[in-house]
């Protein structure tokens, strides 16, 4: 005959005062592509004129507005949220604002962050 032993649920350590930090509204994908940046957020349903993009030396802020759905009636139920909010992400490098571009297709955000050139010249007299 074999004993069975009784397993007792194990107590997890819990810090009740530990503030949570609430869920981002949408995730940021940053990738490098040689001479630049490239950053990709998924944005579905979100109308191109509900997007703000900033760049500032290293600091992309994206913010997003969703705006009430063309649906007449009430939900029964609503699992399809529209991001709503801003992100700002610190880039690992600087980059040229004025070259920056932008696209958005099928609810994806997609930015191409051309890097800026950390050397300098020094003259030697």
């Amino acid at each position: 005959m074999t004993r069975r032993r009784r397993l007792r649920p194990t107590r997890r350590a819990t810090d009740d005062s530990a503030e949570t930090e609430p869920p981002e509204p949408f995730s940021v994908d940053i990738a490098t592509d040689g001479d630049a940046f490239v950053v990709t957020a998924e944005l579905p349903g979100v109308r191109t004129q509900d997007i703000d993009v900033t760049v500032r030396k290293n600091r992309l802020r994206i913010d997003v507005t969703a705006e009430s759905d063309d649906v007449e009636g009430t939900y029964l139920r609503r699992e399809r949220n529209r991001p709503a909010g801003s992100r700002v992400v610190e880039l690992p490098g600087p980059v040229v604002e004025k070259r920056a571009s932008a696209s958005y297709n099928g609810g994806v955000l997609r930015l191409r962050l051309p890097k800026r050139d950390q050397r300098r010249r020094v003259g030697v007299e």
